[in-house]
């Protein structure tokens, strides 16, 4: 006799009792292992740089002007978990957000993290002396919604004879 016939020919157990706490127990296993296994939601250093690579390519064959509507489709080629492209011209002004298309349009220079961080004009800077290099700062984690520390990956990119600030961030 099996542990489990013996148990309900015991009288301890009723088979939908059984029934009723399986599914609960399989279901709570489930929310275990999803939560032991964030690292799959989250992007690399790597796959930041490639993303970051993708976009220039992209930019170099479509122009600026296609990198709102490219970058900020949800289900599009620019979006993978927290990964997300913008392009910044010269003067601060968001060109393309990802992941917040509300920001096109918008000056976006004197934007400080939670420390009080330039991290654009620092960014901007960067890409202008150096042409590519990362800027760390602290930001909106946008799959928990918590203050995260986060390193913008950034490049100067040359588009109709005007400079502009791409970059992906990664979020540490």
């Amino acid at each position: 006799m099996s542990i489990l016939s013996g148990i309900l020919a015991s009288g301890r157990f009723r088979a939908h009792t059984l029934l009723t706490v399986l599914p609960v127990l399989l279901l709570l296993l489930v929310i275990a292992l999803a939560a032991g296994a964030p690292a799959g939601t989250r992007g690399t250093e790597a796959e930041a740089k490639a993303l970051l690579d993708k976009a220039a390519g992209f930019l170099h064959q479509n122009g600026a002007a296609a990198a709102p509507e490219a970058f900020g489709r949800r289900d599009g080629a620019f979006i993978d978990r927290d990964l997300y492209p913008t392009l910044i011209d010269r003067d601060g002004t968001m060109v393309a957000h990802g992941w917040t298309p509300a920001l096109n349009g918008a000056s976006v220079l004197d934007l400080k993290d939670v420390d009080g961080r330039s991290f654009i004009r620092e960014a901007l800077a960067l890409a202008a002396e150096q042409g590519a290099g990362a800027v760390s700062y602290k930001w909106t984690d946008p799959l928990s919604g918590q203050i995260a520390p986060k390193t913008m990956h950034v490049r100067r990119i040359d588009l109709e004879g005007a400079p502009y600030l791409l970059s992906v961030g990664v979020y540490r």
